[in-house]
């Protein structure tokens, strides 16, 4: 946007709330002026509302005075708040109407009683009141629509109440000219009950913007539209908030460690230009930052770190996600250790990694104890159960593609309990990965052939 367009809609801002200053004063003095003069409650209660109404058109002028104010050392971040700060305090005033009026109803109905008088004039102002406020909630409303002002909007939101409050008004003194006095006062009702309704709206949307809520899209839509960029490898920490009718989005982006000074602001310009292409009037801002260091080189560090505080650590996770890196593993100590000895240890491990990665988000450690293994008298029963050796056989070879022989089948057996060993040939161009999920297949096919198997070790070989 450019610097004179933007004077234009700030002038634009100006020159609508202006005029509605003088629209609300002029419908202010013609209702309460009639609804003296008749008694109505109804005009009454729609001027008393008129009236708030005048005072919000006044905090609109005020507001969009000062809110697109340039920004100084107090506050940085611009004025642009005091317009949703107006726009709550329009909601507190619609609520005290609704409060009054359901209040004077509630004492016309029960306990006083009212004579109100029904003359053309009533008509005819409440015609004229409905026609000024529609002409300026439609103007409001595109200039809140095309400035973004949250206290345009409100004040729009202010003069379409008054249209309905107009309409309800004049049906009741529609029930009235036809004898039913009690109309005034029920149609008042559902004037304060409609108007709670869009105060109810309006001071949700003010407040969220003041405690700096957004849609839940918004920081996927800035992730999008920023990861478009060529050479920008990821995105996170992403934070938006809304002030007025600006967005205020800052971010980190993941870019080659080897770029030069020149790309990496090259690469920032054109993340922010994306990201004001989605966001109208953004303000943008992007800290580069070297990518991480690969999983692999993550994954030894942690296994140097854990061998130098003599801690034996296995089954490494490590998850990429828009947050940042999260770790899993699992660390042994001796059995007899005490829980809150190796818990400490752990943690100390833990701020090691993350301390080393700055990109690490979280790392959680599943602590086990390591078992002491000791030689134990065990005796060899592989030739007296060879039907046994088939059906393991049989069960290994079916396992997946890739499995080309299981030979050197083993079965001891120590106290009743059995364990079985056996070596499995592998097609040798498949990865080491993958011939570890074969053999922990086939270890877990052959657990369950019987209750007494305690162990099974798969040896995996490529077959020549």
């Amino acid at each position: 946007m450019t610097d004179a367009s933007y004077q234009s809609l700030i002038r634009e801002k100006q020159r609508v709330a202006v005029s509605s200053v003088f629209a609300a004063l002029f419908l202010t003095a013609i209702k309460l002026f009639v609804g003296l003069w008749t008694a109505s409650l109804g005009l009454i209660s729609d001027a008393a509302h008129s009236g708030l109404d005048f005072l919000a058109a006044l905090m609109t002028w005020f507001s969009v005075s000062l809110s697109d104010r340039p920004a100084d050392t107090s506050p940085p971040y611009g004025h642009y708040k005091i317009d949703n700060l107006a726009a709550l305090v329009e909601t507190l005033l619609l609520g005290a109407t609704a409060a009054w009026i359901v209040y004077e109803s509630i004492e016309r109905l029960f306990f006083k009683t009212v004579l109100v008088t029904v003359t053309p004039v009533s008509f005819g102002v409440l015609v004229v009141c409905i026609s000024v406020d529609y002409l300026r909630c439609r103007a409001l409303s595109r200039a809140a629509k095309k400035t973004g002002s949250a206290a345009l909007e409100a004040n729009a939101y202010h003069f379409l109440s008054d249209i309905a409050t107009s309409v309800v008004v004049l049906l009741g003194l529609v029930g009235i000219a036809l004898g039913y006095q009690q109309a005034d006062a029920l149609c008042a009702i559902a004037v304060a009950f409609f108007i709670l309704s869009i105060a109810g709206k309006l001071g949700k949307k003010a407040i969220d913007a003041l405690t700096d809520r957004v849609p839940d899209d918004h920081i996927e839509q800035v992730r999008r539209a920023a990861m478009t960029v060529p050479g920008v490898s990821d995105i996170y920490d992403v934070r938006v908030r809304h002030a007025g009718n600006r967005h205020f989005i800052d971010l980190k982006a993941g870019i080659s460690s080897h770029a030069t000074l020149s790309d990496a602001h090259a690469l920032s310009d054109s993340i922010e230009k994306q990201i004001k292409a989605s966001f109208d009037n953004a303000d943008v801002l992007v800290h580069l930052e070297p990518n991480a260091p690969h999983s692999a080189g993550l994954t030894e560090t942690i296994f140097a770190l854990a061998h130098q505080e003599g801690i034996n650590v296995h089954s490494i996770q490590i998850l990429h996600t828009s947050s940042g890196l999260h770790c899993t593993m699992h660390l042994e100590w001796p059995a007899d250790m005490q829980l809150g000895k190796a818990h400490s240890k752990a943690t100390e491990l833990e701020e090691q990694i993350k301390e080393r990665f700055p990109r690490v988000a979280s790392v959680r450690s599943h602590l086990e104890c390591s078992i002491a293994t000791h030689a134990s008298p065990c005796s060899n029963i592989t030739d007296a159960h060879a039907p046994f050796i088939e059906t393991i056989r049989r069960v290994a070879t079916d396992t997946s593609i890739g499995v080309c022989d299981i030979r050197d089948i083993h079965i001891m057996e120590t106290d009743g309990a059995w364990d079985i060993s056996l070596v499995c040939g592998v097609t040798p161009d498949i990865s080491l990965c993958q011939a570890h999920r074969i053999a922990t297949d086939i270890e877990k096919r052959i657990s369950r052939l019987a209750p007494h198997i305690a162990s099974v070790h798969v040896h995996t070989e490529p077959q020549q």
